[in-house]
Protein backbone atom coordinates (compact mmCIF):
# COMPACT_ATOMS: atom_id res chain seq x y z
CA UNK A 1 0.00 0.00 0.00
CA UNK A 2 1.27 3.42 -1.25
CA UNK A 3 2.21 5.94 1.84
CA UNK A 4 0.98 9.09 1.92
CA UNK A 5 3.69 10.62 0.65
CA UNK A 6 4.26 8.56 -2.37
CA UNK A 7 0.25 8.90 -2.89
CA UNK A 8 0.79 13.09 -3.09
CA UNK A 9 4.08 12.56 -5.25
CA UNK A 10 1.32 10.46 -7.74
CA UNK A 11 -1.06 12.61 -7.57
CA UNK A 12 0.93 15.47 -8.76
CA UNK A 13 2.46 13.67 -11.20
CA UNK A 14 -0.95 13.60 -12.21
CA UNK A 15 -1.90 16.70 -12.00
CA UNK A 16 1.12 17.87 -14.48
CA UNK A 17 0.15 15.44 -16.75
CA UNK A 18 -3.34 16.79 -17.26
CA UNK A 19 -2.57 19.97 -17.28
CA UNK A 20 -0.15 19.39 -20.04
CA UNK A 21 -2.56 18.00 -22.13
CA UNK A 22 -4.80 20.79 -21.28
CA UNK A 23 -2.07 23.73 -22.21
CA UNK A 24 -0.48 21.79 -25.17
CA UNK A 25 -2.62 22.78 -27.80
CA UNK A 26 -2.42 26.12 -26.63
CA UNK A 27 0.86 26.21 -26.93
CA UNK A 28 1.04 25.16 -30.06
CA UNK A 29 -1.42 27.57 -31.59
CA UNK A 30 0.35 30.38 -30.51
CA UNK A 31 3.31 29.11 -31.72
CA UNK A 32 1.58 28.29 -35.25
CA UNK A 33 0.48 31.54 -35.26
CA UNK A 34 3.43 33.13 -34.40
CA UNK A 35 5.66 30.85 -37.20
CA UNK A 36 2.81 32.31 -40.00
CA UNK A 37 3.60 36.20 -38.73
CA UNK A 38 7.18 34.99 -39.15
CA UNK A 39 6.59 33.60 -42.82
CA UNK A 40 4.70 36.66 -43.73
CA UNK A 41 7.16 39.23 -42.34
CA UNK A 42 10.34 37.85 -42.85
CA UNK A 43 13.63 39.43 -41.54
CA UNK A 44 15.55 40.81 -43.54
CA UNK A 45 19.09 43.05 -43.52
CA UNK A 46 16.93 46.20 -43.71
CA UNK A 47 14.39 45.46 -40.98
CA UNK A 48 14.48 44.75 -37.20
CA UNK A 49 12.43 42.97 -35.23
CA UNK A 50 11.31 44.03 -31.60
CA UNK A 51 9.82 41.82 -29.17
CA UNK A 52 9.42 42.12 -25.44
CA UNK A 53 9.35 38.24 -23.83
CA UNK A 54 7.93 39.72 -20.59
CA UNK A 55 4.73 41.06 -22.73
CA UNK A 56 3.69 37.63 -22.60
CA UNK A 57 2.44 37.45 -19.32
CA UNK A 58 -0.75 39.54 -19.78
CA UNK A 59 -1.42 37.06 -22.81
CA UNK A 60 -0.91 34.17 -21.28
CA UNK A 61 -2.27 34.83 -17.81
CA UNK A 62 -5.57 35.42 -19.86
CA UNK A 63 -5.47 32.29 -22.34
CA UNK A 64 -5.00 30.14 -19.12
CA UNK A 65 -7.78 31.66 -17.11
CA UNK A 66 -9.76 31.10 -20.50
CA UNK A 67 -8.83 27.31 -20.21
CA UNK A 68 -9.31 26.73 -16.86
CA UNK A 69 -13.16 29.00 -16.72
CA UNK A 70 -13.87 26.89 -20.12
CA UNK A 71 -13.00 23.22 -18.31
CA UNK A 72 -14.54 24.47 -15.05
CA UNK A 73 -18.24 26.01 -16.76
CA UNK A 74 -18.30 22.42 -18.44
CA UNK A 75 -18.07 20.27 -15.18
CA UNK A 76 -20.21 22.51 -14.00
CA UNK A 77 -23.29 22.80 -16.59
CA UNK A 78 -22.81 18.59 -17.06
CA UNK A 79 -25.36 18.33 -14.08
CA UNK A 80 -27.63 20.64 -15.54
CA UNK A 81 -30.98 19.52 -17.03
CA UNK A 82 -29.76 20.87 -20.03
CA UNK A 83 -26.69 20.13 -20.52
CA UNK A 84 -27.10 18.12 -23.51
CA UNK A 85 -27.32 21.82 -25.23
CA UNK A 86 -25.13 23.51 -22.66
CA UNK A 87 -21.75 21.68 -22.48
CA UNK A 88 -21.50 21.90 -26.48
CA UNK A 89 -21.72 25.83 -26.23
CA UNK A 90 -19.66 26.46 -23.78
CA UNK A 91 -16.76 24.05 -25.11
CA UNK A 92 -16.98 25.80 -28.83
CA UNK A 93 -17.36 29.32 -26.96
CA UNK A 94 -13.84 28.41 -24.66
CA UNK A 95 -12.14 26.45 -27.94
CA UNK A 96 -13.03 29.66 -29.82
CA UNK A 97 -11.38 31.83 -27.45
CA UNK A 98 -8.66 29.83 -25.94
CA UNK A 99 -7.45 29.89 -29.31
CA UNK A 100 -8.21 33.82 -30.20
CA UNK A 101 -6.26 33.76 -26.48
CA UNK A 102 -3.27 31.75 -27.98
CA UNK A 103 -3.08 33.70 -31.02
CA UNK A 104 -2.80 36.75 -29.27
CA UNK A 105 0.02 35.01 -27.39
CA UNK A 106 1.83 34.58 -30.60
CA UNK A 107 1.64 37.82 -31.88
CA UNK A 108 2.28 39.51 -28.47
CA UNK A 109 5.80 37.29 -28.79
CA UNK A 110 6.12 38.22 -32.73
CA UNK A 111 6.43 41.87 -31.57
CA UNK A 112 7.18 45.05 -33.55
CA UNK A 113 8.99 45.03 -36.82
CA UNK A 114 10.29 47.93 -39.04
CA UNK A 115 11.43 47.55 -42.58
CA UNK A 116 13.01 50.81 -43.97
CA UNK A 117 13.62 48.48 -47.73
CA UNK A 118 9.63 48.08 -47.65
CA UNK A 119 8.77 51.42 -45.52
CA UNK A 120 6.64 49.74 -43.47
CA UNK A 121 5.96 49.49 -39.30
CA UNK A 122 4.23 45.60 -38.39
CA UNK A 123 2.66 46.51 -34.82
CA UNK A 124 -0.19 44.68 -32.64
CA UNK A 125 -3.60 46.24 -32.72
CA UNK A 126 -4.30 48.89 -30.87
CA UNK A 127 -7.27 48.33 -28.83
CA UNK A 128 -7.02 52.29 -27.42
CA UNK A 129 -8.71 53.78 -30.34
CA UNK A 130 -11.57 51.39 -30.55
CA UNK A 131 -15.03 53.43 -30.07
CA UNK A 132 -18.14 51.14 -28.67
CA UNK A 133 -19.20 49.61 -31.43
CA UNK A 134 -16.35 47.45 -31.41
CA UNK A 135 -17.04 46.49 -28.16
CA UNK A 136 -20.46 45.66 -28.60
CA UNK A 137 -19.76 43.67 -31.62
CA UNK A 138 -16.90 41.98 -29.85
CA UNK A 139 -14.62 43.56 -32.18
CA UNK A 140 -12.15 43.77 -29.14
CA UNK A 141 -11.86 40.23 -29.48
CA UNK A 142 -11.75 39.00 -32.88
CA UNK A 143 -8.54 41.59 -33.58
CA UNK A 144 -6.67 39.82 -30.58
CA UNK A 145 -3.58 38.36 -32.53
CA UNK A 146 -3.75 40.56 -35.32
CA UNK A 147 -1.58 42.99 -36.53
CA UNK A 148 -1.82 46.83 -38.25
CA UNK A 149 0.60 48.02 -40.99
CA UNK A 150 1.26 50.82 -41.83
CA UNK A 151 3.82 52.99 -44.06
CA UNK A 152 6.87 54.41 -42.00
CA UNK A 153 6.75 57.49 -44.46
CA UNK A 154 3.35 58.16 -43.13
CA UNK A 155 4.24 58.69 -39.53
CA UNK A 156 4.82 62.14 -38.74
CA UNK A 157 5.07 62.42 -35.05
CA UNK A 158 6.50 59.99 -32.36
CA UNK A 159 5.63 60.87 -28.87
CA UNK A 160 7.35 58.77 -25.85
CA UNK A 161 5.04 58.99 -22.69
CA UNK A 162 5.98 58.27 -19.12
CA UNK A 163 7.20 54.90 -18.65
CA UNK A 164 7.50 52.29 -20.93
CA UNK A 165 4.49 53.81 -23.90
CA UNK A 166 5.25 54.87 -27.57
CA UNK A 167 3.12 56.45 -29.74
CA UNK A 168 2.87 57.20 -33.78
CA UNK A 169 1.05 59.76 -35.22
CA UNK A 170 0.01 60.31 -38.85
CA UNK A 171 -3.26 60.26 -41.25
CA UNK A 172 -3.87 56.89 -39.72
CA UNK A 173 -4.56 58.55 -36.39
CA UNK A 174 -2.45 57.38 -33.36
CA UNK A 175 -1.47 53.90 -32.62
CA UNK A 176 0.14 52.85 -29.32
CA UNK A 177 2.81 50.41 -28.26
CA UNK A 178 3.78 49.10 -24.86
CA UNK A 179 6.74 47.61 -23.65
CA UNK A 180 8.06 45.93 -20.14
CA UNK A 181 11.13 47.98 -19.70
CA UNK A 182 12.49 51.11 -21.05
CA UNK A 183 15.05 49.23 -22.90
CA UNK A 184 13.08 48.08 -25.09
CA UNK A 185 10.75 50.97 -25.29
CA UNK A 186 13.69 52.92 -26.62
CA UNK A 187 15.31 50.17 -29.08
CA UNK A 188 11.53 50.56 -30.71
CA UNK A 189 11.99 54.26 -31.01
CA UNK A 190 15.06 53.91 -32.19
CA UNK A 191 14.09 51.59 -35.17
CA UNK A 192 11.69 53.72 -36.40
CA UNK A 193 13.50 56.64 -36.14
CA UNK A 194 16.00 55.31 -38.38
CA UNK A 195 13.51 53.90 -41.06
CA UNK A 196 11.63 57.45 -40.91
CA UNK A 197 14.81 59.08 -41.74
CA UNK A 198 14.05 62.29 -40.09
CA UNK A 199 12.00 61.46 -37.56
CA UNK A 200 12.48 62.88 -33.47
CA UNK A 201 10.84 61.64 -30.81
CA UNK A 202 9.17 64.19 -28.74
CA UNK A 203 8.76 63.43 -24.72
CA UNK A 204 6.05 63.52 -23.03
CA UNK A 205 7.64 62.69 -19.74
CA UNK A 206 10.47 59.78 -19.59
Amino acid sequence: MATKKEQDREDDQWMLLIAACIFAPFIVVAFRHYKRMQERFPSTATSQRIFDTLNLLPALSAGSATVIATIGLIYYASGWTIAILAVPVIALAGIWLSCTMARWTGATYFGVIVDAANDTIVLPKDMASYGISDYLNFQFIRDLGEVDILHLSSITKITREAGKHVYIHGPFGSRGMTFSNKQKRDECLAAIERGGKGLRTSDHGY
